[in-house]
């Protein structure tokens, strides 16, 4: 088997995760894995569109040691059928998309594989059927990433590169009827080049070309001049340390297209704000510890109009999204998984049919393609005053969702806290952002507000302590894990009453904090 030098550094690090500790979480409004396959040898990327004309997502796969590219019918109701193979002949196969490249009307599929330097495509017959692979460039050295837009405009879809070993971001015209163009080198600058992908970013109406290159820490874009010409590279950073993924959307609610990275060296991903006229802004940290940042992307989670965002992190077999907060500004991650064994790449639709985006990953020490159905109430759960005030361990404790939306079915988790110190939740019908300063914290509920103390008893106790995680673990509270707090449907007096079916209520932590006391964000959430 030979493995590129892009896994050495993203899935094959020395540290192996199956020797690192988890990071700890809620559910975060999504449910568990469900498993799609275990047969994706090595997986390496996921993607999923409508493949066989029924009107929903199905899902493609591309997986490195078995040299595979399969799809799995999507049969409703979030069920999956048996792996169906569309190729074993992409040697490395490592990136995996769909578009409609002969102007059929349906989604065919493009691979890049990268120990045999081929970009192909294959044919959707209809019916679930695909063509054998025919062969677009078998000169993208190290082919690590492809993707597909209309570069030209002329109304067909174009296939973009990009390239490990040649350092090399190129373009395949479509010349219609299956045919492609030979590669025209955008860049060969892109020193290490891992992940291309191409969107309007300067307000012309035409796809411009963005770049993650891991060797020189850079992520790039090229202006697209129009007639398949493109300007030289802009660099938009260089200390993006070992970037390995690139993605663009409106993140800020402006109406451009602004940039996302992950950098696996640094654990970080961050975003740039598009200024316009082609100009970013610098980098704005979304975290710096998600270990071994792979994969990023953005969408809408929690149905409030903006894009969140998702990361796979593989040396902590994480899965996590970041809520957007407005303005430019980002919530703590809140972790759908940490049972992904070395993810390595994460997407997001529909997959169920109910309106939301559900998320994806492939993983790769497990061979495993999964899928995490999103369940969170439109317009919640969102936090407020985050980030907390710093306790005195310099951390900020923060709410985590949960996935359990109904009245007595709520799971509330808390993370990032001080060792060792005890706390309970608060809940009230009210909040205020940015609080009251209340002893070293901010008290963000209105009154009258009640405490699920051990003085409230039975299921209203939600006493706990932080762990040497930071993980808030149950003491004598009310938890169907051992961590958090289980909100049950009777609320304490004050408030009084009980949660009902459509009602909005808000809740946060007390913890104490050496000798002070201090106060976690909060999270509102409609049932």
């Amino acid at each position: 088997m030979v493995i590129s030098s892009r896994f050495a550094f993203c899935a094959l690090s020395v540290c192996s995760p199956l020797l690192l500790a988890g990071v700890a979480g809620a559910q975060s409004g999504f449910g568990g894995s469900q498993v799609i396959t275990t047969a994706a040898v090595q997986a390496s990327s996921v993607y999923a569109t409508d493949l066989d004309g029924d009107g929903d997502a199905d899902v493609l796969s591309a997986s490195h040691d078995d040299n595979k590219v399969a799809w799995y019918e999507n049969l409703g109701g979030g069920a999956f059928g048996a792996q169906q193979v569309i190729t074993t002949a992409a040697n490395g196969a490592f990136s995996v998309y769909a578009a409609d490249l002969d102007g059929d009307g349906d989604a065919d599929v493009l691979s890049a594989s990268v120990d045999d330097s081929e970009i192909a495509w294959y044919e959707n017959l209809g019916g679930g059927a695909f063509g054998a692979g025919q062969v677009i460039t078998a000169a993208a050295d190290g082919a690590c990433s492809v993707y597909a837009t209309d570069l030209d405009g002329d109304g067909d879809a174009d296939v973009l590169s990009a390239s490990f070993w040649d350092d090399t971001i190129a373009w395949y015209e479509n010349l219609g009827g299956g045919a492609f163009g030979a590669g025209q080198v955008i860049t060969a600058a892109a020193d290490g080049a891992v992940s291309v992908y191409a969107t309007d970013l300067d307000g012309d109406g035409d796809a411009d070309v963005l770049s993650a290159s891991q060797w020189d820490d850079k992520i790039a874009w090229y202006e697209n001049l129009g007639g398949g010409a493109f300007g030289g590279q802009q660099v938009i950073t260089a200390v993006a340390d070992t970037a390995l993924s690139v993605y663009a959307t409106d993140l800020d609610g402006d109406g451009d297209a602004d940039v996302l990275s992950a950098s696996r060296h640094d654990d970080t991903i961050a975003w740039y704000e598009n200024l316009g006229g082609g100009a970013f802004g610098a980098g704005q940290v979304i975290s710096a510890n998600a270990d071994g940042a792979c994969s990023v992307y953005a969408t809408d989670l929690d149905g409030d109009g903006d894009a969140d965002v998702l990361l796979a992190s593989y040396l902590d077999d994480t899965i996590a999204w970041y809520e957007n907060l407005g303005g430019g500004a980002f919530g703590a991650g809140q972790v759908i998984t940490t049972a992904a064994d070395a993810p390595y790449f994460v997407y997001a639709a529909d997959l169920d049919g109910d309106g939301d985006a559900d998320v994806l990953s492939a993983s790769f020490y497990d061979d495993k393609i999964a899928w995490y159905e999103n369940q969170i109430s439109p317009g919640g759960p969102s936090l407020f005053c985050n980030p907390a005030n710093a306790h005195s361990g310099g951390g900020f404790a923060t709410l985590a969702a949960s996935g359990f939306s109904g009245p007595g079915l709520y799971h509330l988790a808390a993370n990032n806290g001080p060792v060792y110190q005890f706390g309970y939740f608060l809940v009230s019908a009210g909040s205020v952002d940015p609080g009251v300063s209340v002893s070293d914290g901010r008290l963000c509920l209105t009154a009258p507000f009640g405490r699920y103390s051990p003085v409230a008893g039975a299921s209203l106790n939600s006493i706990g302590a932080f762990d040497v995680g930071g993980v808030f673990q149950s003491l004598s509270g009310n938890s169907s894990v051992g961590s958090g707090f289980d909100v049950p449907l009777s609320l304490p007096n004050p408030p009084g009453g009980m949660i009902s079916t459509g009602a909005t209520w808000n809740f946060q932590l007390w913890y104490r904090d050496g000798v002070a006391s201090n106060f976690s964000d909060g999270v509102s959430v409609t049932f």
